[in-house]
């Protein structure tokens, strides 16, 4: 069921785009804005412990999924798993973030591909880097390829419709304490939280990268990320990037007149970038689907 779902869902976020303005309605950030509007709930928020606000909404959605599951058609559980999973994805599409980001740079629009760079490259904190040259901005690619679709994707096969909201929750909290919601114990126990969360579904993309790129400079591009063992979302990017450019052949052993090539023709690079994660998403599903045959998962 699983795996039927996520199919419909991303062909209907694919076919649909209108539905990305329900995406943009940031339900999360409201509710944590709602909390800390009381005093105990700033008060919750300005200690490490803050980090359960996501709890609510979590077991609210997990409730939800076993009632359906146990007393509701098998369409309603269908639909409902659909709609969680198209509205965690995100929060912006991917694939129109990159296409604006080309169509910008080809119209000359600086003021807008600089926007649209910001937004790619945003870091886990949700500030942008000072440093956004066309390698960083191709990385920034290979991450959210990660962060909105895949590592969502792999929580959702897992926990269902309760683990997409799991990660969605977990990634956009580090940004919501970073721009001045809850203390710095706070914005530190979110980070390692999402750190957590993400690292074993980046190392399943990262290996998808390696799988479906150029599998040696990619492999060869792994020890060079210093992620192997950190558990920290800042560690788990760096692998995704570094084993992303190199799965492209953008490695450290590309010589120069190639590295002047990916400068000169950014957006040929990133829709090469984009290619990359559309071909691990589809060997992705193809795994799943095969566990699924199999009876390993459902």
């Amino acid at each position: 069921m699983h795996l039927i779902v996520i199919v419909v869902a991303l062909f209907v976020e694919r076919a649909l785009g209108q539905l990305r303005r329900w995406r943009d309605v940031d339900g999360f950030a409201r509710y944590v804005a709602l909390i800390e509007r009381s005093r105990a709930g700033a008060r919750w928020l300005s200690h490490p412990s803050g980090v359960l606000v996501i709890a609510p909404p979590v077991l609210a959605v997990a409730l939800l999924q076993w009632a359906i599951d146990h007393y509701l058609w098998l369409g309603v559980d269908l639909i409902f798993g659909v709609v969680v999973l198209v509205l965690t994805f995100g929060p912006r599409d991917l694939w129109e973030d990159v296409y604006a980001l080309a169509h910008a740079r080809s119209e000359a629009d600086h003021d807008r591909a600089a926007a649209c760079a910001a937004a790619l490259c945003r870091s886990h904190s949700g500030r942008p880097p000072a440093d956004r040259d066309g390698q960083t901005i191709v990385g920034a690619v290979l991450v959210q390829g990660h962060e909105r679709v895949l590592a969502v994707l792999l929580w959702f096969f897992v926990a269902g419709p309760a683990g997409a909201v799991f990660y969605r929750s977990v990634r956009e909290l580090p940004v919501l304490a970073a721009r001045g919601t809850g203390s710095r114990a706070l914005r530190r126990t979110a980070t390692y939280m999402h750190g957590l969360a993400a690292w074993i579904p980046a190392r399943l993309t990262a290996l998808l990268y390696a799988l479906v790129g150029r599998t040696g400079q990619a492999l060869a591009a792994w020890p060079s990320a210093r992620a192997i063992t950190h558990a920290s979302g800042a560690a788990s990017w760096r692998l995704l990037a570094a084993v992303g450019r190199g799965a492209l052949g953008l490695g450290r052993g590309a010589d120069a007149r190639t590295r002047r090539r990916t400068d000169e023709e950014l957006n040929d690079t990133l829709l090469e970038a984009l290619g990359l994660v559309s071909r691990a998403l589809l060997v992705a599903l193809a795994g799943l689907a095969l566990l699924t045959i199999f009876g390993v998962l459902r």
